[in-house]
């Protein structure tokens, strides 16, 4: 009798555990949902950051891999004439060929990029980036840009608030201060948002190496 409780037991557990595997369908999230967001990383703000060329490495990885796995892209600039335009650095082809295309209004451009000027320091504190996202009809947040414990920050919050899902790309992103940096990521990790590097957030596009961008993948965090 005992064995045969046994038995019923382990079929339950297996037939359970069968039915979640295959709710796994998907890695981390759905990339035709996700939405990258390159907060604010300009030629001013740059060079005061610390840990600057790790920020522009690792935001690069990201664009590339937006750019393969086919994830829109936005782009913003805090008050640019007093800050500068986007750092050169982190705009690579075909992002850059995309951005410059934008400005000068060229249609049906894939992945779809925008970038965009604000004065609030939150992404959500401007209407034209609002409507950005809700036109999108994203759920998902990637994040990366500077600085992590202000506009970053704040972005973040406001997401959540709004009930999106937020992956913050914690080796893209950076503070004058590191204290601060690592302040605004407990925050954030507090407050809901998932902390992850940036490796983790390409390959948690994909469920396995199947898809078909693996191997771009790979090849961008070699």
């Amino acid at each position: 009798m005992a064995e045969c409780l046994k038995d019923r037991e382990s079929s339950v557990l297996l037939s359970t555990s069968l039915a979640s595997a295959q709710a796994f369908s998907e890695g981390l999230f759905a990339p035709e949902s996700a939405l990258l967001v390159v907060i604010d990383i300009q030629e001013r703000l740059l060079p005061i950051m610390s840990s600057a060329k790790e920020v522009v490495a690792k935001s690069n990885m990201l664009l590339r891999g937006a750019s393969a796995l086919q994830i829109p892209i936005l782009v913003t600039e805090q008050y640019p004439k007093g800050l500068g335009r986007t750092d050169k650095s982190v705009l690579f082809e075909p992002v850059d060929t995309l951005l410059e295309s934008i400005q000068e209004n060229t249609p049906d451009l894939t992945p779809r990029a925008r970038l965009l000027e604000k004065v609030s320091f939150s992404i959500f504190g401007d209407e034209k980036i609002v409507h950005e996202i809700a036109t999108l009809g994203v759920d998902t947040l990637l994040v990366c840009g500077i600085e992590s414990h202000v506009c970053v920050l704040q972005s973040t919050l406001h997401a959540l608030k709004l009930g999106l899902n937020v992956w913050v790309a914690n080796d893209a992103l950076s503070s004058r201060d590191e204290k601060n940096h690592h302040n605004a990521l407990a925050l954030m990790a507090k407050s809901g948002a998932n902390v992850a590097n940036t490796e983790s957030l390409l390959f948690g596009a994909m469920r396995d190496s199947k898809h078909p961008s693996f191997k771009t993948i790979s090849a961008l965090v070699k």
